[in-house]
């Protein structure tokens, strides 16, 4: 992993924990060459769209999967 990567990565994980409406939720941020990656749990499909939203808004993230990041809305 690249400085910028690392640098990008805590970039995002601030921009998740920083909104109080996804905050608290276990998403795993891993970045590669500007291309996100978030992996984890939440609540509601919305919360998942507003994830990749946040994470797409932080600068310098060129593109953002989410196929590992779950809800607990289709788990059940």
């Amino acid at each position: 992993m690249s400085v910028q990567d690392e640098a990008l990565t805590v970039m995002v994980q601030n921009a998740l924990a920083a909104d109080r409406r996804i905050s608290g939720h276990p998403i795993v941020v891993r970045v590669a060459q500007g291309e996100v990656f978030l992996k984890g749990v939440v609540d509601t499909h919305e919360q998942r769209d507003l994830a990749v939203l946040v994470a797409k808004g932080t600068a310098g993230v060129r593109h953002v999967v989410a196929d590992e990041l779950r809800t607990r809305e289709a788990d059940q």
